[in-house]
């Protein structure tokens, strides 16, 4: 958890929500996505170190910045936030290169095997989330740069641990300033107040293929199995 998410929203949403931070919105724009898997790039939003923020694809799945190779195994693309900042592959990232990766919902998967039920979870009373996560920066031998981010998370609690015991860690729009701020927010942390309100339904086992990436993979489909027994939430 989290292993796929969504970016089905557009800059202007983002951009309205983090607003009073000044987000530069690249000229680029957003491509609706709809299965975002570890290594493929996403869009992800990181201080730009004077009071604003910016945007920029980064590889999902953190490659240290003092790794040698890239080595395509590492599971980096979650961090648990109750040891990151202890772990060597994300202790400086946590220190200092805190980012947000806008998302309009995630997915996680229920029962074992062939079995498996994939439900897709979303905000109830917002178009968007915002994952905290964290970045760097890796420079091959030949001089390449690659950036790159984990989503960080914590235990998940209520009705939604049914579905998994983590969730990822999500922030508050107006907190994001705390939140890029390392510092102050290892002061302020305390009052970053309550997570989204969240809700989910099962959707169809198309998810599984990383390679289809289409607004029907969100849409509600009969769950099966020991999924019958969970409610959709809120």
């Amino acid at each position: 958890m989290c292993g796929r998410f969504t970016q089905g929203i557009p800059w202007s949403e983002v951009w309205a929500f983090l607003q009073p931070l000044g987000l530069a919105v690249p000229e680029e724009p957003l491509r609706p996505r709809y299965n975002i898997a570890p290594a493929q790039a996403a869009w992800v939003i990181a201080s730009d170190g004077l009071g604003g923020a910016r945007v920029g694809s980064m590889r999902w799945g953190l490659i240290p910045h003092w790794t040698k190779y890239l080595k395509s195994s590492l599971a980096t693309f979650n961090a648990r936030i109750e040891s990151a900042a202890t772990k060597p592959t994300f202790r400086q990232s946590f220190e200092r290169r805190h980012c947000l990766v806008p998302a309009s919902g995630y997915y996680e998967w229920v029962g074992e095997g062939k079995d498996k039920q994939p439900w897709y979870i979303h905000p109830v009373d917002a178009p968007l989330l915002f994952f905290a996560g964290l970045w760097d920066r890796w420079v091959s031998p030949d001089g390449e740069a690659l950036l790159s981010f984990t989503v960080l998370t914590e235990a998940a609690d209520g009705e939604l641990s049914k579905l998994h015991d983590r969730r990822p860690v999500m922030l508050q729009p107006e907190h994001a300033a705390v939140w890029f701020d390392a510092t102050r927010w290892r002061d302020e942390q305390h009052a970053l107040g309550e997570p989204p309100a969240l809700a989910w339904h099962p959707v169809g086992r198309e998810v599984n293929n990383a390679r289809i990436d289409n607004e029907g993979l969100i849409r509600p489909a009969p769950p099966a199995g020991a999924a019958n027994r969970i409610s959709s939430g809120p």
